[in-house]
């Protein structure tokens, strides 16, 4: 009975394993060559971008200004994707807190309070 015991082991098949681990290896990889490939594109671009700045400068806009310009705009990019998932209602209550918290002044709830004087609360910001 020992000797039964013996050849039902929990031990796995080492080709299966093997098999396994060069696949997820190969998929590791991939993966490691695919992020090298779209780094060096963002890297591309990044640098692009600095070639805009380089000429922004060389045309007499200053750059530190440039650069928080292209931020804000981004922000608000953002800000105006996140006012646009809400529904009519919360984007009128979402006004109002704005109102009532003092950021009226940003484009976005500016015009949203525009739309709600309009009477168009679901007007889209600019």
């Amino acid at each position: 009975m020992a000797k039964a015991a013996a050849t039902q082991t929990n031990d796995f098949d080492p080709e299966i394993v093997q098999e396994i681990l060069g696949k997820i290896d190969g998929y590791h990889a991939d993966l490691a060559s695919e992020r090298g490939s779209s780094m060096a594109r963002c890297r591309n671009i990044r640098e692009s971008i600095n070639a805009c700045f380089k000429e922004a400068k060389a045309r007499g806009i200053p750059s530190k200004e440039l650069r928080s310009l292209v931020k804000i705009r981004i922000n608000e990019a953002k800000n105006r994707e996140i006012y646009e998932e809400l529904e009519q209602d919360q984007q009128h209550i979402l006004s109002m807190l704005a109102t009532a918290e003092g950021v009226k002044d940003l484009p976005l709830w500016r015009a949203a309070a525009m739309s709600a004087v309009h009477g168009n609360v679901s007007a889209t910001a600019h």
